[in-house]
């Protein structure tokens, strides 16, 4: 089976199908800080388009969504949203310097060589430009405490846990590894945010109890990434200049947003 036909059927409705209707707040809340209203953006991996197309079609100067899923490019046609077809995330159809933002939202870990995507996405960039992107962190409380009783959870799909030599994740990452392959990738600056969940929500007799993040999950994702934030958020910014600190800002929350329509 080709990587294409494997994500054919994970984005059919015999597969795991992962849609989405709207943007997630931890992808809002950098997409408020790092997107501008003139700012060309390409979502790669873009699937059915709901996590990031609709907010950025919304606030930006233009949007257009790559993935190599026909299934999930045909509902975001349907969503009306701008999306092509590829073969391959290191292979983009595009020039050079054609975007200033490129968004990679839960891409990498799907990837046989992610560093060949995230240097395809920085040639695409424009000087200034900036590259967001989400992916698991491997190295997540429980995921640790699960490694310790012997069972391994890579993620992926609701079936993950119990068949983990099925799941779509294949490349793992924690806090220092994803800076360290943007920084080698040739970014010159690169800001990470911890990713909050529900502290207890994958604790079977606990989860009904934590819903949400809280004041405290998201503190202990701000403060210890690597063992409380249950995602990786990074900006990554190529050819910025050393006196420009908005993105050093931005994991601290201090940046302002972009300007009111």
């Amino acid at each position: 089976m080709s990587t294409r036909e494997y994500y054919e059927h994970y984005w059919s409705e015999a597969g795991y199908n992962p849609r989405r209707d709207d943007t997630p707040d931890y992808l809002r809340l950098l997409f408020q800080r790092c997107v501008h209203r003139d700012d060309d953006c390409l979502d790669l991996g873009c699937g059915d388009g709901g996590s990031s197309g609709f907010y950025l079609t919304a606030h930006s100067g233009s949007y257009v969504g790559v993935d190599v899923a026909q299934q999930a490019l045909e509902v975001a046609r349907e969503r009306g949203f701008n999306v092509l077809r590829i073969d391959d995330a290191a292979s983009l159809p595009f020039d050079d310097e054609s975007f200033d933002v490129v968004v990679c939202s839960e891409v990498l870990e799907h990837l046989f060589e992610p560093q060949l995507a995230v240097a395809e996405a920085m040639r695409v960039l424009r000087p200034n430009g900036r590259l967001i992107l989400t992916v698991p962190n491997v190295a997540y409380w429980r995921d640790r405490v699960d490694a310790l009783l012997g069972v391994w959870q890579p993620g992926g799909d609701d079936r993950a846990r119990a068949e983990p030599w099925r799941s779509p994740h294949i490349r793992f990452f924690r806090p220092a590894t994803l800076r360290r392959m943007l920084l080698k990738a040739g970014f010159d600056h690169v800001d990470l945010i911890g990713l909050p969940f529900p502290l207890f929500g994958r604790v079977p007799l606990l989860r009904r109890f934590s819903r949400r993040p809280g004041v405290f999950g998201r503190a202990a994702a701000r403060l210890s990434p690597s063992l409380f934030a249950y995602g990786i958020g990074a900006v990554a910014a190529r050819n910025l200049p050393a006196t420009h600190d908005r993105t050093r800002r931005l994991a601290a929350g201090t940046a302002p947003g972009p300007a009111p329509p």
